[in-house]
């Protein structure tokens, strides 16, 4: 296992904006207290100076992730489907140590639902194509997949109480 690359990211959550850090190493994941809870601080210089002794931290721009949109649209009764912000809030999610019991207990029945986001996401790396791919969701899906990213966003709101 190799030294980890930490990297900074902003997040809006419950009307308030923090940093937390995430991970990539041997498996990717949010940065969390002993407690489990997600680590966090008011500004960037703040993080940088509490972790600098720490795993090296990435000079990479921080990534944003707005949860009270994402929690906004899944209470909506907005049917489009934003595929790269709900697939990195989805993503997010996914690597918060100790939220995956419920959260990833139905994930694994969506794999259908992520790969129309992943694919609808249209990713250069996933080869030229001449056509953009648009995903065609049925109102199923989408309650389906507001249900998860609630799920999901439920478990963090509780390992956030720094924030």
């Amino acid at each position: 296992m190799g030294a980890a690359t930490r990297y900074l990211c902003r997040g809006r959550l419950e009307g308030g904006e923090r940093i937390f850090l995430w991970e990539t190493n041997d498996r990717d994941r949010v940065v969390v207290d002993e407690a489990g809870d997600v680590v966090s601080f008011a500004t960037e210089a703040e993080a940088l100076e509490a972790r600098a002794t720490s795993a090296g931290i990435s000079s990479e721009p921080s990534a944003f992730y707005d949860f009270d949109a994402i929690q906004a649209w899944c209470h909506s009764r907005n049917q489009a489907v934003d595929c790269p912000a709900v697939l990195n809030i989805w993503n997010l999610l996914n690597d918060v140590p100790g939220v995956q019991e419920l959260f990833s207990a139905a994930e694994s029945r969506a794999a259908e639902i992520y790969g129309k986001l992943f694919h609808g996401c249209n990713l250069p790396a996933m080869g030229a194509s001449p056509c953009e791919y648009v995903p065609e969701w049925t109102s199923a899906e989408i309650l389906d997949l507001k249900r998860l990213i609630l799920l999901g966003l439920n478990d963090f709101r509780m390992r956030c109480k720094s924030w």
